[in-house]
């Protein structure tokens, strides 16, 4: 297997019988695993940590991408379930919130093991409306505008119009998986979950971090981060130490 084949259609490399504690990072729509570059040499050697990459992008651009959260959150149910055989965490920013939900969701269903904790970031209460949702009906042009702004793509794509039309392309199809999920269709978890937002965020409210407390049964918290809607990136260790933090019990300094 080599480092741009993904273990098991989600995974670039297999789990490790020796690692103590997973984590499983989501990334946001229309981005990939490579988000979460540079987290593994962050939280090791306390925590091991597997980005999540969907298919139709990077190293699995070639395939067909997934538009429905319900057959999604099945086929990484399949495929993770033999890895969460140990302590265990997810972390999903913007749809891989949503996505990071809906799978622990999945798994408490089943009587099958449940994360210590559920981090979220970017992301409103699952019973709410998909964030970005009005941008559907916008233009190519207008939809790379709103990425361009919110931080999401620099300007320099500008000159690379094939580039930015796959990746318009990518991120309808990442909206309408978000669409596919029901508001209605909500659950309490017994599960703690940690909110993060940033403090910049043109996308999501303090106010949407709040309509997490509702989904848990166990504990809810909020933390802000310095940042705009990609504050895993701006705030990266900030964020890297509040999750450490979290996952073994010490003090967090955001909140």
């Amino acid at each position: 297997m080599t480092s741009t084949e993904p273990a098991g259609g989600f995974l670039y490399r297999e789990p490790g019988a020796a690692d103590e504690f997973r984590l499983f990072c989501f990334h946001h729509a229309g981005g990939g695993a490579s988000a979460f570059r540079g987290w593994r040499e962050l939280l090791a050697p306390a925590v091991s940590v597997y980005p999540v990459q969907l298919a139709g992008r990077e190293g699995r651009v070639s395939e067909p991408r997934q538009r429905d959260i319900r057959t999604l959150v099945a086929e990484l149910d399949t495929w993770l379930g033999p890895y969460v055989d140990r302590p265990f965490a997810f972390y999903g920013h913007s749809m891989g919130a949503l996505i990071a939900y809906r799978l622990t969701r999945a798994l408490v269903a089943r009587g099958g093991p449940r994360p210590v904790s559920l981090l979220v970031g970017a992301y409103p209460g699952p019973h709410q409306r998909a964030p970005l949702e009005q941008m559907d009906g916008l233009s190519d042009a207008h939809m790379l505008d709103m990425l361009i702004d919110a931080g999401g793509l620099s300007e320099t794509v500008r000159g690379f119009p094939k580039w930015t039309t796959a990746m318009v392309a990518l991120l309808r199809d990442d909206l309408a998986l978000c669409r596919s999920h029901q508001p209605d269709d909500c659950a309490r978890l017994p599960v703690p979950i940690h909110v993060f937002t940033g403090d910049a965020d043109p996308m999501m409210s303090a106010a949407d971090a709040e309509q997490w407390a509702g989904h848990s049964s166990i504990g809810y918290r909020s933390h802000v981060i310095p940042g705009g809607h990609f504050f895993n990136r701006e705030s990266r260790p900030l964020l890297i130490s509040a999750i450490t933090a979290i996952l073994f019990g010490q003090p967090i300094t955001p909140s």
